[in-house]
């Protein structure tokens, strides 16, 4: 598996997500990031003032579809909030991950406004005393950064690098003391203090926080991270078609971004930028299927794209594999669909997806859907 390096621009984002499901709304003043959905709408002084919010329950954005969570707001028109743990330490016989540059890169280029934040609490798993679970952020802590977005009238670029420099140092400390204290009431052993620590000061210039360190740090941990992940990856991923794909994104400040996508392959004369999404069922969940496609909106704002300095033509693709009979390509006309449906006897929760997966192409003319056997 080799890696192509890509450099792109994007100057804006259109995009009409077809998925819409009606979002719980919260008043500011009792909102419970804890007990509230995963993601929903904030009423902030006055039914017609809200934003819309999601949370990640881990820094990686492998381990829950947190873009798809994001998804679910990205078709209101309001400020988009998402709240992220900086840390996630599950005790030393579970998982522990870091937010990296790459999420930084994904959030602000999409214009939503990053929440870094803390768990406050945590139980013991009671079936291994190394391990935690139940972890709960610090609610009224949420609250505030909310209300500060609210007011703030810049864009969420704008918001994320302030709010990374000036308040990532306090924030990371916060969560490493945390720790200790959870390490202590539930009888969990943690990852090392010194060690967490360490691993900030890498990110630090004089003290102080610096994006370009914590890019350095991180990023090269991410690619590696993802080039292993294809080399890896299970076997519902069927991941055959071609080359992991990394990019330098710019936009018109002249910021640099980078982010990673499934695979790049060539058919004809263009490039085909794709992620994929695979199921031993007919289909991936709903949740699996908006983590592709929110991944590819900005692959398909991209006004333009270069290999070795030369422009170069590309499709972006979502490639959905499961248990089915025959392929579709999406767009295409509704008798093809319907065909497609009848002979694999998809329920009527099945079609509607695909119908709706079928407007999704039609409204975002850049994206292409294909829905193919995994065997």
């Amino acid at each position: 598996m080799t890696s192509l390096f890509f450099k792109g621009f994007i100057r804006d984002i259109r995009y009409n997500p077809q998925f819409r499901s009606k979002l719980q709304v919260y008043p500011l003043n009792s909102f419970d990031i804890n007990t509230a959905s995963s993601s929903g709408i904030i009423e902030l002084d006055s039914p017609e003032n809200t934003l819309a919010f999601s949370k990640w329950v881990s820094p990686k954005r492998t381990r829950s579809y947190p873009f798809s969570r994001i998804y679910n707001t990205y078709y209101l028109n309001t400020k988009k909030v998402t709240i992220i743990p900086i840390i996630k330490d599950e005790g030393l016989a579970g998982d522990h991950d870091r937010i990296n540059f790459i999420t930084f890169s994904w959030m602000s280029l999409l214009n939503v406004y990053i929440i870094l934040a803390w768990y406050e609490n945590a139980e013991k798993v009671k079936a291994n005393s190394d391990k935690l679970t139940k972890q709960k952020f610090n609610p009224a802590y949420v609250r505030e950064k909310i209300n500060e977005i609210a007011n703030y009238q810049l864009t969420a670029l704008h918001w994320n690098t302030t709010h990374f420099q000036n308040d990532f140092n306090d924030i990371y400390r916060t969560a490493v003391n945390r720790y200790q204290v959870i390490s202590q009431n539930q009888g969990v052993p943690v990852r090392s203090q010194n060690n967490q620590l360490a691993v900030l000061e890498q990110f630090n210039v004089n003290n102080d926080f610096s994006l370009e360190k914590f890019k350095d740090y991180t990023l090269p941990k991410s690619l590696k991270a993802a080039q292993r992940e294809v080399l890896t990856r299970h076997e519902l991923e069927y991941l055959a078609d071609g080359d992991k794909g990394i990019f330098e994104i710019s936009n018109y400040l002249g910021g640099q971004y980078y982010l990673t996508v499934d695979e790049v392959y060539q058919e004809d004369n263009r490039y085909i930028l794709q992620e994929s999404k695979n199921s031993r069922e007919k289909l991936p969940t709903l949740a699996d299927i908006k983590d592709g496609l929110f991944k590819l909106i900005l692959f398909a704002n991209l006004e333009k794209l270069l290999i070795d300095d030369s422009e170069i033509n590309f499709l972006v693709c979502l490639k959905i594999t499961g248990h089915i009979i025959g392929s579709l390509s999406l767009p295409t006309t509704n008798d093809f669909i319907h065909e497609f449906c009848q002979s694999n006897r998809f329920s009527p929760v099945q079609v509607r997806t695909i119908m709706t997966l079928a407007q999704e192409c039609t409204v975002n003319p850049k994206l292409s859907i294909l829905i193919d056997s995994s065997s």
